[in-house]
């Protein structure tokens, strides 16, 4: 009787031992996700220390994980937490991360954390390299094209990109305007990615079936490496190879690093400095130019009316190509296009017609055009360089009508480029209205001073410090045959902002097309006709 009871009690026993042991199988399945068969392939597959050589392990153990968790609350079993200095609460993170089951933490400094962590010198250029390799290097997937240098970025990206897709190759891009990654386009409220971001979106691209990738990448950016988990096979110099602040390299010198054994290099024949940056590092090199000799030249034949007609050379072949893009810049910008046509085996006339099929840049050079009304155009600007060329560029179009510049005032401008814009604005322009971007509204007064600086006749200058407010007043006073352009001078925009800002000012000018169109119509009823006596 006393064996038969201590045998029951041990089959309950291990009965409730396996219901225990199934049920917290379960709860894994369900903390982390997935299901069963899904939680058998969540294995932690990679090592850390593998993947960061350079990193230290105060424990000496190494991390093996699945994942990078985007943040601790995400986290889950055998992924890989990361703290941030300055973003993350450390105490959370380590408690998050320990309760959730995580592998391991990375991190810049050590952590009071009882599960396993691994500190790096860069948190953001440890997490690229990580992830770069745990998606299978997509950039090598892809024909990787980078567009760098002082102004021309945006628009370059968008004509390689329209090229490309022409050709019938599905292409993903980023700019400051917007991004598709080969299906969906979209206007992010981020800013053009770098690092882990970067990688991740040229795996989605992957991952939808595209063959080419065009990024727009940042000079700073580059300085501090944030491109170094990415090779290029393309990088395209527009504009020119701007100066650092400090005594480091230029950003062109850190990019030309991350090409690829076999890349190409496409750079200004009218910018000694990137032509010489290119050739100290020693690789393949073609050349582009407006002025000057080069391998692709653009040669502006006519300009009026918003359209400007270009003969396109190379070798001993040209082709005439017609485009609303108008100006020196945006012709040496086509002929950088020009070039990576040529380079993927097109013939220069295919690559012309198919680049003249994008007819407007939102903010670069984009007239609003209505019938008996003033020609707006709207313009980003940003820089002093960027003025000059749009300034030139419209005041050789504007016909018998006279040239307005509304130039918004901007907190990233310093004295001395106020200075000269204030110079070329007085130069180029018949009327000029100073205003105010909405951060920079408090300090307007004080700055508009350091405009008036680099002016001879200061009356000339018009302050408006609300920039509707300005605008109403130039659209009423401009005459139908004037062409008003409007600088807005935001440089830090995400897309979505830039591309709302943009909407709103084009909403003010039809408005006031509007009211100016009603005024015209109940003054030519109310007017009394008049005798005309003859004979």
């Amino acid at each position: 009787m006393c064996e038969r009871s201590n045998a029951k009690g041990q089959k309950d026993q291990n009965s409730r031992s396996s219901d225990l042991q199934s049920t917290s199988f379960k709860q894994y399945e369900k903390f982390a996700g997935c299901s069963g068969s899904e939680a058998a392939d969540l294995s932690a597959k990679y090592s850390l220390r593998a993947l960061v050589p350079s990193g230290r392990f105060p424990t000496e153990q190494d991390i093996r994980f699945h994942s990078i968790a985007e943040s601790a609350d995400a986290s889950s079993p055998n992924t890989l937490a990361v703290y941030r200095i300055g973003h993350d609460c450390p105490s959370r993170v380590v408690a998050q991360a320990t309760a959730r089951g995580a592998a391991g933490i990375l991190t810049e400094q050590v952590l009071p954390s009882p599960i396993p962590q691994c500190i790096v010198g860069d948190i953001e250029l440890a997490l690229a390299s990580i992830t770069a390799e745990i998606t299978d290097r997509p950039d090598r997937k892809l024909l990787n094209i980078a567009v760098i240098g002082s102004a021309g970025k945006t628009t370059s990206t968008l004509l390689i990109a329209s090229l490309l897709r022409a050709s019938g190759i599905r292409t993903a891009y980023w700019n400051d305007l917007g991004d598709c990654d080969g299906i969906v386009q979209s206007t992010p409220k981020t800013h053009v990615p770098t690092g882990s971001i970067l990688v991740n979106w040229l795996n989605d691209a992957v991952d939808n079936q595209c063959t080419a990738s065009v990024v727009e990448i940042s000079e700073d950016a580059a300085r501090h490496g944030r491109y170094d988990a990415i090779e290029f096979d393309m990088i395209i110099v527009t504009g020119s190879a701007t100066r650092s602040d400090d005594f480091g390299p230029l950003g062109i010198q850190c990019v030309l690093e991350r090409l690829t054994p076999t890349g190409v290099v496409i750079a200004p024949a009218d910018d000694p400095r990137a032509l010489r940056a290119i050739r100290e590092a020693g690789v393949r090199m073609v050349t582009y130019g407006v002025r000057k000799a080069a391998d692709v030249t653009a040669k502006i034949i006519e300009q009026g009316d918003g359209l400007t007609t270009l003969i396109v050379s190379h070798r001993d072949m040209s082709a005439v190509m017609e485009t609303p893009l108008c100006g020196a810049a945006m012709a040496a910008n086509h002929a950088a296009a020009t070039l990576v046509g040529l380079l993927l085996d097109q013939s220069l006339p295919d690559v012309v017609e198919r680049l003249g099929q994008l007819s407007v840049v939102p903010g670069r050079g984009q007239r609003l055009i209505e019938f008996q009304q003033p020609t707006v155009v709207l313009e980003t600007g940003g820089t002093v360089d960027r003025l000059t060329q749009a300034l030139r560029t419209h005041r050789s179009m504007k016909g018998r009508g006279k040239l307005w510049c509304m130039f918004a005032i901007s907190d990233h401008l310093k004295a001395s480029d106020l200075a000269d814009a204030g110079e070329k604005m007085e130069r180029f322009a018949d009327r000029i209205v100073l205003t105010a971007t909405p951060s920079s509204k408090p300090t307007f007064l004080s700055r508009s001073h350091e405009v008036l600086d680099g002016v001879e006749k200061c009356i000339a200058f018009r302050l408006v410090a609300d920039r509707e407010r300005a605008m109403n007043w130039v659209l009423q006073e401009a005459d139908s045959l004037d062409t008003v352009v409007v600088f807005t001078n935001e440089t830090d925009q995400t897309a979505h902002q830039q591309r709302s800002d943009l909407r709103k000012l084009r909403r003010c000018v039809e408005r006031n097309w509007q009211e100016r169109k009603a005024y015209r119509v109940s003054k030519a009823k109310s007017d009394k006709p008049n005798l005309s006596i003859f004979g």
